[in-house]
């Protein structure tokens, strides 16, 4: 029988000592070559790329408190009731998400009753909530004291009182690409679609600065204003938000599309339609509630459809200031008063 050499496959005998001294030289040079490899990469926290999936309010209620930093948590299509709150922090690299599984099929947090509680409060920095409804509470979504937090892609609806607050100091956070109407179900001049810090004499950290709501559509039946900027806050941004002022209901002096009574807001390409509510005085508003506040505002570029001639586009009170930059309405009518420099 005719044996071929096929090489690489051929084995040496177990008599051949030239073929344990090459498997010895093999064994060492791979060796030699692992020592040598460069490490392997793991995370240093494995757990942060993983998603916390819930489908029951009591999943994500300890979703909320155990979340960690970098984590999802990620809600299946359906309704969570109850006030759900997390006071964990992300970080600017590893922040914490909440969002629905299907953004076609959003999950919905309610609460109890329009009458008490929210549907979500944050007392932590860092965090993305998209995607996502909230509804059936006394107010939406709370941020206390919430850093650099995004909400995007949300509907806040049917709530007793205001849809979203930024409050006790939560600054640089922002509420884009959403939707917000039926507010104030129990008290009307309460029912603010986005409210920013907190009026003078209430027990929170009313620096709640740099803040940004930006493609927000406001209305209808958002009862008081649709963004109040309060005193002691400084650097509201409100860009290419769209306000429907059927229901805005004039209690509590509730009369305009946005309120200004802090400094330094810029309120820019926005565009508001009374469509016939009487009880609209001024588009917009700024007032000096504070001695020193209310001052600096810019409102520019802004397009107003005002069915009544009597309205104004912008009505500064007291020494409130403001500048106003190219902004219209239709058809003709008030424009400016009070301490409005016009540029």
């Amino acid at each position: 029988m005719t044996t071929t050499n096929s090489g690489c496959g051929r084995k040496p005998g177990r008599g051949s000592r030239a073929g344990w001294a090459i498997l010895l030289l093999v064994s060492m040079l791979a060796a030699l070559g692992t020592a040598h490899a460069e490490p392997r990469s793991v995370p240093a926290d494995k757990t942060a790329d993983e998603a916390i999936a819930c489908g029951t309010a009591s999943c994500l209620q300890n979703a909320l408190k155990k979340v960690a930093p970098g984590q999802r948590i990620v809600l299946a299509p359906g309704t969570y009731t109850g006030s759900f709150s997390s006071d964990v922090n992300g970080t600017a690299s590893q922040p914490i998400r909440i969002e629905s599984k299907d953004p076609a099929n959003p999950a919905v947090l309610s609460g109890y009753n329009a009458g008490s509680g929210y549907s979500l409060r944050i007392r932590g920095d860092y965090w993305i909530i998209s995607n996502l409804k909230f509804t059936n509470a006394q107010k939406g979504i709370i941020l206390d004291h919430s850093n650099h937090t995004l909400i995007t892609g949300v509907e806040v609806y049917e709530t007793g009182m205001e849809a979203v607050h930024f409050r006790d100091g939560s600054s640089y956070s922002t509420i884009q690409n959403s939707r917000i109407h039926d507010t104030g179900k129990t008290g009307p001049g309460y029912g603010e679609g986005v409210y920013v810090g907190s009026a003078e004499g209430a027990s929170y950290n009313p620096n709640t600065h740099y803040n940004t709501i930006r493609n927000v559509i406001f209305g209808p039946n958002v009862a008081a204003e649709h963004i109040d900027i309060k005193e002691r806050t400084l650097g509201t941004v409100v860009e290419n938000c769209t306000f429907y002022g059927e229901g805005i209901s004039g209690a509590n002096y509730a009369d305009s599309f946005i309120d200004v009574k802090g400094n330094g807001a810029v309120i820019r390409n926005n565009i508001g339609y009374q469509n016939g509510n009487s009880h609209i005085a001024d588009a917009f508003q700024v007032h000096q509630v504070v001695p020193g506040w209310g001052m600096n505002n810019e409102f520019s570029h802004n397009t107003l459809y005002l069915t009544a001639p009597s309205v104004y586009v912008i009505g500064a009170y007291g020494n409130a200031t403001a500048t106003a930059i190219q902004n219209t309405r239709s058809p003709e009518g008030n424009m400016y008063k009070g301490k409005v420099k016009v540029q």
